[in-house]
This record gives structure tokens, C-alpha cells and sequence, in this order.
């Protein structure tokens, strides 16, 4: 079985709009992508691994926690071997008690990148496959 990671902010949590329920994960887009793989005879399992706010290097101000860098590490030694790890980040980075711009959202996303190929995997596991999907803005900024 391949294990994806999918490491995101609020974009991929699934929140049902004007509540604070959550889809149920059959109906979030990780879970119909795992069950659309599985009925196609692929053997998946999709790890979700979202937290409302959160950002690729940088703290929120007002919740702790917020740094998608901090525990990165972890997450990946914890859940190996995986895949692919994607990655949805970088939206937060320019909420308005950022000064942030493209240019430092892409460095946390390179950041991150890094971070997952140094992470502290078992000897003999394969380094997982990096996708990164990124706020329109970010690709231009990483060129």
C-alpha cells in the first residue's frame, strides 16, 4: 500500500460554509481521491494532516502553532514510507499582519521542500515524492 501525506492549512480541511462542521472524509476531496484510487484498484491510504492558519514558516500572531515547519519532520518519520507528500500551503502567508510577499511565501514553500528531504526517515526508505500545490501567485515568485 502507498501512503500519500497531504500537509495543509484550511483549504483542505473541509469545512461545511456558513457552519463549523466539517465534511465527513468520504466527502472531503482526500477522501474521494483515496476512494476513486482504491476503486480503481490502486492501493492508497491518504494521511490529511490540516490545521486552520496555517503558514509555511511563519507564526500567526494570535495562534500558536501556525508554523507548517514546525513538526514537518516529525510528520513525515511518523507516517513513512510514504509516496508523496503534498503540499497546500502558502495562502495564510499573506494575511494582512504579514508583510509578506510572493517572493517570501515561495522561500517557505522551498523551505518546507527541504525540510521533507532531509527528513529523518528509516535507513533503506524511499525519500517520498513532493507535489506542491501553490496559491496562483507562488509559482511566478519561484522562477
Amino acid at each position: 500500500m502507498q501512503q500519500v501525506l497531504v500537509y495543509s492549512d484550511s483549504l483542505a480541511w473541509g469545512i461545511i460554509p456558513a457552519t463549523r462542521k466539517r465534511l465527513a472524509f468520504e466527502a472531503r476531496w482526500p477522501g474521494v481521491m483515496e476512494i476513486t484510487l482504491t476503486e480503481q484498484r490502486h492501493s492508497v491510504r491518504v494521511i490529511e494532516d490540516f490545521l486552520n492558519g496555517r503558514r509555511t514558516v511563519w507564526e500567526d500572531p494570535f495562534k500558536s502553532g501556525r508554523n507548517g515547519l514546525d513538526g514537518l519532520a516529525q510528520r513525515i518519520e511518523v507516517n513513512s514510507p510514504l509516496a508523496l507528500v503534498m503540499l497546500m500551503l502558502g495562502t495564510n502567508n499573506f494575511q494582512s499582519m504579514h508583510p509578506h510577499t510572493a517572493w517570501h511565501a515561495a522561500q517557505g514553500i522551498a523551505t518546507l521542500v527541504a525540510a521533507i528531504r532531509q527528513a529523518p526517515i528509516e535507513p533503506g526508505m524511499p525519500s517520498p515524492q513532493i507535489l506542491a500545490a501553490l496559491p496562483d501567485i507562488l509559482p511566478k515568485a519561484m522562477t
